[in-house]
């Protein structure tokens, strides 16, 4: 399970992620101040939760929850504040929990499991409905993988062969291919998830690319590369992801 903690108040978050880690396992447990922050961590993954407080500096957790809300792809929101006056507010938001502070292990645990088992019914839910292009590995007639991509209710199937790579910027997601781009506001964690084999990497927190569509290799400032794809596009290997990229290439 993936979650992210929304609070302006160090020690709060710090207090919810140490509760957390003692109820249960936690594949991720990120932090955020601000609505802008909390976007951004969605932009680039998947998350199953999220730890809401109402008053954040100058924000409301109520109005990202109305965001959220509107989402293709909604983590669960359990609302952890100090306030019990917004509860009403919050279910009406399709919140799952509404937790106080200071908080108890035991509200936590309980809040976990309402997420939990929704998680696994909605699961279940989504087996059934399964058709063909759910499949992220559709096969052509060719026989080549092949990724369906959602734009202006249209769906569009490119090869994985056709596409170059897949950036991140202000909010928008672009799938770059031979034949265009596409944008589409899925995060890049989804499309990471749908892409198989070594042809695809992760170079940057907000790219992913095709390696066989790398035109040159450029060293650049602290010590990093930059690629210029086949499309001309230029990209950066960020520092967290250079080991890994020079062991795909074959440099070390």
């Amino acid at each position: 399970m993936k979650a992210i903690i929304v609070d302006d108040e160090p020690l709060a978050r710090n207090e919810l992620h140490y509760l957390l880690n003692e109820i249960r396992h936690f594949e991720t447990i990120d932090e955020s101040e601000t609505i802008s922050e909390t976007l951004e961590l969605l932009l680039y993954d998947d998350y199953d939760v999220i730890f809401l407080d109402i008053n954040l500096m100058d924000e409301s957790g109520l109005e990202l929850a109305q965001k959220i809300k509107k989402m293709k792809r909604q983590p669960f929101i359990i609302f952890a504040t100090a306030h019990d006056t917004y509860a009403v507010k919050a279910f009406e938001l399709n919140a799952i929990d509404y937790i106080l502070k200071p908080f108890e292990q035991h509200r936590i645990a309980q809040a976990i499991h309402k997420v939990e088992r929704a998680l696994s019914i909605e699961n279940d839910q989504s087996e059934k409905q399964t058709v063909h292009f759910s499949n992220p590995k559709v096969q052509s007639e060719e026989g080549h993988a092949t990724l369906p991509i959602e734009v202006d209710e249209r769906i569009h199937i490119i090869n994985h062969s056709e596409i170059i790579a897949i950036t991140v910027n202000n909010g928008i997601t672009t799938i770059h291919t031979q034949n265009g781009d596409y944008q589409t506001t899925e995060p890049l964690n989804h499309y990471e998830k749908r892409l198989s084999g070594n042809q695809f990497m992760r170079v940057h927190r907000a790219t992913i690319i095709n390696q066989s569509h790398i035109q040159t290799i450029e060293h650049w400032f602290n010590y990093t590369y930059q690629l210029t794809m086949s499309n001309q596009l230029k990209v950066q290997v960020s520092r967290s992801y250079m080991k890994q990229f020079k062991n795909n290439i074959g440099l070390t």
